[in-house]
């Protein structure tokens, strides 16, 4: 009697694994940013996900392992759209924030209003700030620390969400603005 395991079981197993752990990302990604923390549950994750709650459970164990899941799942993914730092071109970067927010706004501005209901979420929120100001510092390695202050405010997702939800600017005139403010800090970098 033949007790190897089949190998093509086994991998057709891990790909439904891993299909499933995608879909409990995405759907706690999805409620994380259309309700308040304290209303996203593991039970609302696996329903949504199309799982059962102890697939769910396995797979992350608790509501801050689903967000810090969630936070390194998608932490690749805000990095690859934001794209490698184009230089100190206040256009280009203004441009690479718009394709940036356009995609993520919604979710790093749940998660920045929400970060000190969660540890996890306080770490996500701290992660997104750490890599937002080493991707300025690539863009402007000339810059000073005051500078970069500067360019971390204007370029921000609490500005845009000022400019695109509050003042109702287009995605277009959003991106302008923040062009503007990168080049009057630089002009002025006193």
């Amino acid at each position: 009697m033949n007790t190897t395991p089949r190998p093509y079981r086994q991998r057709a197993r891990a790909d439904a694994a891993d299909s499933n752990t995608e879909r409990v990302l995405a759907a706690a990604l999805e409620l994380f940013v259309e309700r308040p923390l304290d209303q996203v549950t593991l039970a609302a994750v696996a329903e949504r996900a199309g799982v059962g709650l102890q697939t769910v459970i396995r797979r992350v164990a608790t509501k801050d392992g689903l967000i810090a899941a969630v936070g390194a799942w998608v932490g690749p993914q805000v990095a690859e759209d934001l794209g490698p730092p184009p230089g100190p071109d206040p256009a280009a970067v203004a441009a690479a924030f718009r394709r940036h927010y356009s995609r993520w706004a919604p979710a790093l501005a749940r998660t920045l209003q929400q970060e000190d209901s969660s540890p996890a979420l306080a770490r996500n929120a701290e992660g997104g700030r750490i890599a937002h100001r080493a991707w300025l510092a690539a863009a402007f390695p000339d810059a000073s620390p005051l500078l970069r202050a500067r360019l971390a405010g204007v370029t921000g997702v609490e500005l845009w969400i000022v400019l695109t939800v509050h003042e109702g600017l287009s995605a277009e005139q959003a991106e302008h603005t923040v062009a503007l403010l990168i080049t009057s800090i630089l002009e002025n970098p006193t």
